[in-house]
């Protein structure tokens, strides 16, 4: 599960936790500036990504790679927390409004804590298929749900080049995206030869550290996909990119990630032994982590 995926185009084995906690840091402040205030950071936020699954409405697994629920605490106690549900929607979905609704009695039901609900719609679609409520009407009985709505067509493209949010540059490249969707290869090179001049220019104005500089190139690589012949044009420009540091870097980060992967699924293993019973010594003995460590993951699994 990414942190949103590169707004479907990014997982965590390329970013890593690492990065998704300062991903999800940058969006909320941009989406939703006074909650990111609110939001105590120096505690890690959790992914819900498996509860999540189980809540979903059509009672399947969907391609839902760029949504996500995630547990945030807030400043000011340490037992409050909320909920943070993300959609991001890429396709006609007439049934969607109602699915948000369904997403959302089902997670206050699960949980009930407060719910920050958030819809980006990637998609140059009619109000049709953007909808920014559930209504619900039967001979008097009426219900009205309204969740927090973007939509990435409508941006103005010199507000996101001014911005002082990284995360600007996201929306950026998931606009021109949108709009090279259908233009020639030699014109989708020329964006993303465009895409990487002003993530320069940000990286200077922004002062943006290499793990995040790193992000969002990998964000606007992914976004707009070029033939063979026209990625390698491209990757011959990005050699020179940072004096080539962005290359190594890249392979660095991906085996942090493998290293945090493999941190995660010890967690999980600790998890399935404390549910099962299972002394303390022996899950030291099976996990190899400390007493303390794993009187945390019991203590965090005691309040799910």
């Amino acid at each position: 599960m990414g942190w949103i995926s590169g707004l479907g185009a990014m997982n965590m084995t390329v970013i890593g936790s690492g990065s998704f906690i300062r991903c999800l840091k940058i969006l909320l402040r941009f989406f939703s500036p006074g909650l990111y205030e609110m939001i105590d950071w120096d505690k890690p936020p959790d992914d819900l990504d498996k509860e999540f699954q189980k809540l979903n409405p059509d009672g399947k697994s969907r391609d839902r790679e760029a949504d996500g629920l995630f547990k945030v605490y807030l400043k000011n106690g340490s037992e409050q927390w909320i909920l943070v549900h993300i959609e991001v929607q890429g396709w006609k979905d007439t049934g969607f409004a109602e699915r948000m609704f369904q997403y959302f009695y089902r997670i206050f039901d699960a949980y009930d804590k407060k719910i920050f609900a958030l819809v980006i719609y990637t998609e140059d679609y009619s109000e049709t298929y953007t909808p920014p409520r559930y209504e619900y009407n039967f001979f008097g009985t009426k219900l009205s749900y309204e969740y927090n709505v973007y939509k990435i067509a409508e941006q103005d493209e010199n507000e996101l080049l001014q911005s002082t949010n990284p995360f600007a540059f996201v929306i950026l490249a998931a606009k021109k995206a949108l709009y090279g969707k259908t233009a020639a290869q030699p014109t989708k090179l020329e964006l993303k030869k465009q895409l990487l001049r002003i993530l320069t220019a940000m990286k200077d104005r922004l002062q943006l550290d290499k793990k995040d500089l790193l992000t969002l190139f990998i964000f606007m690589d992914h976004m707009i996909k070029l033939e063979s012949h026209y990625q390698k044009e491209f990757n011959q420009e990005i050699k020179n990119w940072e004096g080539g540091t962005m290359i190594t870097y890249e392979d660095e980060l991906k085996q942090e990630a493998r290293k945090e992967g493999r941190e995660e699924g010890k967690i999980e293993i600790t998890r399935n032994l404390i549910k099962l019973g299972a002394s303390l010594d022996f899950i030291k003995k099976a996990t190899g982590f400390s007493e303390k460590k794993v009187l945390e993951i019991k203590e965090k699994l005691e309040k799910k």
